[in-house]
């Protein structure tokens, strides 16, 4: 693979994985802003399972929107993984690296075939 090729698929994993974290991101907090609001209701007039299935969930919720950045690299890999622009990407990266430029982690991942 190309030098240039093989930033573009870095570019594009990025892109990827941002569009994950954001889609991620506006569905729990969806879901919780629903929950904010079905609380009264829930409590007037549902059985008391119900109330306990929200509040484990919000707590799973909340927990999730701190790591929200592993969780949606975790999805873009498994949607990714098997591609095979990708496949050397991803086993060479991790969450955290994505928050770096392309060039500084084509770099990274040169130095770690070289060794």
């Amino acid at each position: 693979m190309t030098d240039e090729a093989e930033i573009e698929s870095i570019r594009k994993l990025k892109k990827r994985s941002e569009n994950a974290t954001i889609a991620l991101g506006v569905t729990i907090s969806t879901i919780l802003i629903l929950y904010f609001f079905s609380f009264a209701t829930l409590i007037d007039k549902a059985p008391p399972a119900f109330i306990t299935v929200q509040a484990v969930t919000t707590v799973l919720f909340v927990v999730a929107l701190f790591f929200l950045k592993k969780i949606a690299y975790s999805f873009t890999k498994l949607t990714l993984g098997r591609r095979s622009p990708y496949r050397q990407l991803l086993a060479n990266l991790t969450a955290k690296d994505l928050d770096k430029d392309e060039t500084e982690l084509y770099e990274q991942i040169r130095a770690s075939k070289q060794e």
